[in-house]
């Protein structure tokens, strides 16, 4: 065997080599890949509720479940009329909000009940500054919703309404699994006043206090144009606008 060849297998061999530890890192890196987006998503989706956040009487939390057709309501210990109450609440509005967005849902919309702002509070779904700018915002994430009862029937069943309209903008906005999610998100771009806007007119009707709120604004003179209005209070325009 000539030096030639010698020279040649020893280039085969290198590069053969060099063929099997790039394969091999490459599948290293894929797999170090596929385990942090599993540890991502797994903490995104199986953490339960009411755990991570302080909480001052935890044990009260052994919750239970109530579920009909197209929701399935949470409940813990005194909690449990109010989730009775907000299911029959859900299921009344449901098919109305459903008309009006022109859509369907293909999983359950799940609602967690507390029975006072104060264990709300406690929930480690959603951002915390929801529980703080915005005590009338229902809090929702993904296809799940809380709410909570302080006493107004009226006002819970406002939470209901814009939190059912809430999943369902998500979802035609968005998409349902997580590459949709991912893909929209990136390709929208929507200002506050056109999402906001819809999910207030599709949980709220339109009624005198919505009505004399805009009014006062569009006596203020700096709020001659609609830009400036949808800026400054892009619920009051959103509404207003989709009405």
């Amino acid at each position: 065997m000539s030096y030639q060849d010698l020279v040649g297998m020893q280039n085969k061999t290198i590069f053969l080599i060099f063929q099997i530890m790039t394969k091999s890192l490459l599948n290293l890196l894929f797999i170090v890949f596929l385990l942090s987006a599993n540890q991502i998503i797994g903490q995104s989706i199986i953490t339960p509720f009411g755990k991570n956040r302080v909480q001052y009487h935890n044990d009260q939390y052994n919750w239970s479940r109530y579920e009909t057709e197209n929701f399935m309501t949470y409940w813990y210990g005194k909690s449990r009329n109010i989730s009775q109450t907000v299911i029959q609440m859900a299921e009344l509005d449901h098919e109305e909000i459903q008309k009006i967005l022109e859509h369907t849902l293909g999983e359950k919309i799940e609602i967690i009940v507390y029975t006072d702002l104060s264990d709300l509070k406690q929930a480690n779904i959603g951002d915390e500054d929801a529980f703080v700018s915005n005590n009338d915002k229902t809090v929702v994430q993904g296809d799940k919703m809380l709410v909570y009862f302080n006493g107004d029937h009226h006002h819970l069943r406002h939470q209901i309404r814009r939190g059912i309209a809430e999943v369902y903008i998500n979802s035609i906005l968005y998409g349902s699994n997580l590459q949709e999610i991912v893909q929209n998100a990136l390709l929208l771009n929507l200002p506050e006043w056109f999402t906001t806007g819809v999910v207030y007119y599709s949980g709220s009707r339109w009624n005198h206090e919505i009505d004399d709120e805009l009014r006062d604004l569009l006596d203020n003179p700096d709020y001659g144009a609609f830009k400036k209005l949808a800026l400054d209070h892009p619920r009051v325009a959103g509404h207003s606008m989709w009405n």
